[in-house]
């Protein structure tokens, strides 16, 4: 289902609208044949309690979900940000270090950088990471920790720098851990389930017009799409249209490029 996001979202949601909009008249169309308008005059009072209270449960289970993946997307871009806060800072504070060490800070960190925009970040869609993203990191922390204690003037300053580098490569780890789906398999397929039977629902309620029925049948199935596929993406803050962006980095080595 998620080879969708590769698409644009306004050619996936006119596809699964008018999929799933055909398969509504179908079933609309097979019920009104199926059963006569005095049978299904008869469910209107029963029946309406009863769609009544699995629509609050959807409902509150659909809000849940969406709070969920939303909160776990801005996470997800707030972390990218901080780890690219603990490079500047680690840029910053190798000003502190003596010649030749300082003038090495700068290409490691960029070369790190360039790594993450141009091989990771297309592998994070896959919940992949990048050997070259983490070699570079690498290369960037065995600098620091290979350096001699007695070569420095600063040593709060290098201590400061060893923290933000700890700080930097957890919060690397998060986003790829984030890079992976979220919501487990059980719950997608409750949802998918509520949405079938609150739509199927809705045909043995009876308008004499068929088409007025249709009308107000599509509104809830078009509401139920857009539901679900604001959640798949939401669920895949790498991937797809709405994919976080490597700004931060590119940041970054804007900031190396401009002489920080």
């Amino acid at each position: 289902m998620e080879f969708i996001l590769n698409w644009h979202p306004a050619v996936s949601i006119l596809l699964i609208c008018a999929v799933t909009l055909i398969i509504t008249y179908s079933g609309l169309k097979l019920v009104r044949k199926r059963f006569p308008e005095e049978v299904l005059r008869q469910n209107h009072e029963v029946g309406g309690m009863i769609f009544n209270a699995f629509g609050i449960i959807y409902a509150v289970l659909i809000a849940f979900v969406v709070f969920a993946t939303w909160t776990e997307y801005d996470d997800s871009k707030k972390n990218v940000d901080r780890e690219t806060i603990e490079l500047t800072d680690i840029l910053r504070d190798s000003k502190a270090l003596p010649e030749p060490l300082s003038s090495q800070v700068a290409p490691l960190i960029k070369a790190y950088a360039n790594d993450v925009i141009n091989d990771e970040w297309e592998k994070l869609q896959y919940g992949e990471n990048s050997y070259k993203a983490r070699d570079s990191f690498n290369k960037l922390w065995n600098f620091f920790v290979s350096i001699e204690r007695s070569q420095l003037k600063n040593d709060f300053a290098y201590q400061e720098t060893l923290k933000h580098l700890n700080d930097a490569n957890e919060n690397r780890r998060v986003r790829i851990f984030d890079s992976g789906n979220n919501i487990p398999g059980i719950i997608w397929v409750v949802l998918l389930f509520g949405a079938v039977v609150i739509v199927a629902y809705s045909y043995f309620f009876f308008a004499k017009n068929i088409l007025h029925q249709f009308v107000m049948t599509s509104a809830l199935t078009v509401l139920n799409v857009l539901i679900l596929y604001m959640i798949l993406m939401l669920d895949n803050p790498f991937r797809g249209y709405m994919k976080v962006s490597p700004a931060p980095f590119e940041f970054v080595i804007n900031l190396i490029n401009s002489g920080m």
